[in-house]
């Protein structure tokens, strides 16, 4: 076999795909943990050489064995690896039929590109999770952070503090609160594609997980009343939007520039040099683009999602069906 399964502890995988990169918090072990609580299993593998690693979350849907991998694979992939690497999750997961879907997070590539397309793998038809995102470097000041901001965003940024909006590291963010925002904010706009961002036992199995990595930041009126919580991972020096929502009445006062604001400086003050806003549609979700770029954001492309499918005969209806069930 080309891809070996990975037999280390958590810490293990950990430290090796930090070392390949990982940028977002898909490929680590938190991650796999959280979504376990869902029915997903974990496979980890890493290529011969080591230079590749991967996160795949399985499961069955029906007669399918499913294998997805936001953020994967990590490193440098081959060519070879990448004709592999179907057989290699078949093996481990068994089934007759297998849908592999993978989300790279490297910053877009067109010879990386090329080896997927090179390698059997196409782009599918419906993305899962879009390839485009915002990208800005952190610095430790707080002066620092305002330039990077546009005039119109610094403007209401001004405008929630002097609505006496104040924002703060939120050491033990209370689940119920997070779900409650979340779930004001799928009352006003589309259904998150990932609901657990509004049930409160998965966001407590959440921060359970992540521990430490979560950074969570809450602004709150004069009176104390969450309006507006923000959350990142903490990866080293890179830092991942994550939970981000906003309550009607903290909309009114410019809570989330507030939130946003203090989220920046305090993940610069915990090491981090870049910020990933976390995923932009700048058509279907102008106003978070326009948000996250004034923000002082700069767009950043990925190389994105390619599926394998196999046998091959039965790609077209597979596709559709798996992608209705997926998510970040």
């Amino acid at each position: 076999m080309t891809w070996q399964s990975f037999e280390g502890s958590a810490a293990d995988w950990d430290s090796l795909v930090r070392g390949l990169g990982a940028r977002t918090p898909f490929q680590f072990s938190a991650w796999a943990t959280f979504r376990e609580s869902f029915g997903w299993r974990s496979l980890r593998l890493v290529s011969a050489n080591a230079s590749s690693a991967v996160l795949f979350l399985t499961r069955l849907a029906g007669p399918i064995r499913v294998a997805w991998a936001a953020g994967g694979p990590l490193g440098n992939v081959s060519l070879h690896d990448l004709e592999h690497l179907p057989n290699d999750v078949a093996g481990n997961i068994g089934g007759v039929i297998h849908y592999l879907r993978v989300a790279d997070h490297s910053p877009h590539d067109s010879r990386r590109t090329r080896l997927f397309e090179d390698a059997g793998w196409s782009r599918p038809t419906k993305q899962i999770v879009t390839n485009h995102t915002l990208l800005r470097e952190l610095q430790s000041s707080s002066v620092a952070s305002d330039i990077a901001y546009s005039s119109n965003w610094w403007r209401n940024l001004r405008r929630g503090q002097q609505r006496n909006i104040v924002a703060e590291v939120w050491a033990q963010p209370d689940p119920v609160i997070v779900a409650r925002l979340h779930q004001e904010v799928e009352s006003t706009k589309r259904a998150f594609t990932a609901d657990w961002r509004a049930n409160t036992v998965a966001l407590q199995r959440l921060i359970s997980c992540f521990g430490s990595q979560l950074l969570v930041v809450r602004a709150v009126d004069a009176a104390g009343q969450t309006l507006s919580i923000r959350a990142a991972t903490i990866n080293g020096t890179h830092a991942f939007d994550f939970l981000a929502a906003t309550s009607m009445e903290g909309r009114k006062c410019y809570a989330s520039n507030v939130a946003m604001h203090q989220l920046l400086v305090a993940a610069a003050a915990r090491g981090a040099t870049s910020y990933d806003f976390g995923g932009v549609d700048p058509q279907e979700n102008k106003g978070v683009f326009d948000f996250k770029h004034g923000a002082g954001g700069i767009e950043h492309t990925y190389v994105g999602e390619f599926e394998h499918v196999g046998p091959r005969f039965v790609k077209p209806i597979v596709s559709k069906l798996v992608a209705l069930r997926l998510s970040a």
